[in-house]
């Protein structure tokens, strides 16, 4: 008797705006098992570039829904988050959305996983901006939002630290990565805020966090550095939206105006 199929899937990095895996069903004869099919051409400037390959795995595909982290998704089938990363090619972890399909290796049943609930902010009408602060102390932005380079624009800005100081969360929510494996970015920290938002911090010198971990608005999550391709000490900040990068500047008090 054959046994059943549970299907193929195909993994696609094509499109630069969209650097996270598209997941469609594919046609599948005689195995038990789900092969993966990644292919990558010209991903975006987080994607780390890989040849074409077949893998055989076992394992089932997770729908993502709203609310749900990566992180929340490996800790719930028992995988290590970097090897969830791996095996749908995920630069960013933070860069997923509701809708996408991952395969997770070695599950044998899709499982339920609670959404993570963003804690209620206290209201205080002395403060606007959507409540972000700045990653470091006295800042001053050394490259803005949108700035051409070699192969792409600017994702965020950077913004001067004197060495080994403070870089803090902007906003209060759980660390969804905390590595040195983003390439160019060096030691990185990346916090999903629960509403659809997540800001990046890096280049750091030291790593203050660990992936789970909540944080409060103005926790010290890591020190300023140059890890990376950087070339001078500084923090690179980004805020990204249903995993699209915006102007951080548009959420900040300006420089002259910061209230803490």
């Amino acid at each position: 008797m054959a046994l059943p199929v549970q299907g193929t899937y195909s993994v696609n990095m094509r499109n630069p705006d969209f650097p996270y895996p598209v997941v469609r069903p594919a046609v599948m004869r005689g195995a038990a098992t789900a092969l993966l099919v990644m292919t990558c051409a010209h991903p975006g400037p987080n994607a780390a570039p890989s040849k074409d390959k077949v893998e055989a795995s076992p394992g089932v595909v997770h729908v993502v829904e709203s609310g749900q982290t990566l992180w929340r998704i490996a800790r719930a089938y028992g995988i290590e988050l970097d090897a969830l990363a791996r095996a749908n090619n995920i630069a960013d972890p933070s860069l997923i959305e509701t809708g996408q399909l991952l395969f997770v290796p070695g599950a044998t049943a899709r499982l339920d996983v609670p959404p993570y609930r963003a804690p209620k902010k206290k209201k205080n009408k002395k403060r606007d901006r959507d409540d972000w602060m700045w990653p470091v102390a006295d800042p001053e932005v050394l490259s803005r939002f949108g700035a051409s380079r070699r192969a792409h624009d600017h994702q965020g800005i950077d913004v001067r630290g004197a060495s080994g100081s403070p870089v803090v969360a902007s906003r209060a929510g759980r660390v969804v990565y905390s590595g040195s494996g983003m390439r160019g970015y060096g030691k990185t920290v990346v916090v999903d805020h629960g509403d659809g938002t997540s800001s990046l911090y890096a280049h750091n010198s030291r790593l203050l966090v660990h992936t789970g971990e909540h944080v409060e608005r103005g926790q010290a999550i890591a020190e300023v550095g140059r890890s990376g391709n950087a070339t001078t000490e500084h923090c690179h900040f980004e805020i990204r939206q249903r995993g699209r990068a915006v102007d951080p500047l548009l959420h900040l008090d300006p420089p002259g105006e910061i209230r803490r």
